[in-house]
């Protein structure tokens, strides 16, 4: 690793701007420079490095202070986790389990029973059950030493081969599932209530659905607003995916 502090990192906080919270700081560090966890000294000259420009160095290490947590699962989309000798965007049962893997079913095997409540729990994405897409991007990058580009294109070729689903939702962040032979291919059994697997549900039931007419046969569309702001961490259509 440098010992120069990434370029990239920093003019990307910087735009960020007053939205920037110290989990988005982390996963800018996890993918552009240091990967899965971040040195206590390394994220230290970070925090300096910005409180020399654009932003409030204490304030940043106030929200440090008030989002670490000490806890082997995830538990919010702002919370930091402690590790030994490091701090990460992400928590340790995801670093011992997804270090080094690049099977992307496992991914979401891991990230869907690793919530409290559940999957939905996740405050980002689509409806229902199932991993914000741009959440598995950035993991997939992070632990698995993809780009972006590689990742979307495994998402997508394996929904091609039936191993992930993402339903009807045309959500532009929408959430991924595992399949019956995705569940079968990683030896989890289908009717598990720990990991968000695809089942026969009737979508059509969903409120945001609605039965149109289109060239002579009807469809399914499903409406919902293209965007929410939430934070810094917004949604952003995949055709037009920022660095992070």
């Amino acid at each position: 690793m440098s010992t120069d502090l990434s370029d990239v990192v920093l003019d990307e906080a910087a735009s960020r701007g007053e939205t920037l919270t110290i989990h988005d700081l982390l996963r800018l560090i996890e993918r552009f420079d240091t990967g899965p966890g971040v040195p206590d000294d390394r994220l230290d000259r970070y925090l300096t490095a910005l409180g020399n420009s654009r932003f409030n160095e204490l304030s940043l290490r106030e929200g440090l202070d008030k989002r670490l947590v000490d806890a082997e699962a995830w538990q919010t989309e702002t919370s930091v986790y402690r590790l030994d000798g490091g701090v990460s965007a992400f928590p340790p049962q995801w670093h011992d389990n997804l270090t080094g893997e690049t099977d992307l079913t496992r991914y979401v095997a891991t990230m869907t029973s690793a919530v409290d409540g559940g999957s939905e729990e996740y405050a980002q994405g689509g409806h229902g059950d199932g991993v914000p897409e741009n959440l598995l991007l950035d993991t997939a990058v992070i632990f698995g030493g993809y780009t972006y580009a590689e990742a979307m294109a495994e998402v997508d070729r394996l929904r091609e081969e039936d191993l992930l689903d993402a339903g009807a939702d045309q959500h532009p962040n929408a959430r991924l599932r595992l399949t019956p032979t995705g569940a079968d291919h990683l030896g989890i059994n289908p009717e598990a209530d720990d990991v968000a697997i695809k089942t026969g549900t009737d979508r059509t039931k969903d409120r945001r659905i609605k039965r149109e007419p289109l060239i002579g046969r009807s469809v399914w569309v499903v409406y919902e607003a293209a965007s929410r702001s939430t934070g810094g961490d917004g949604v952003r259509p995949r055709p037009h995916h920022r660095l992070f």
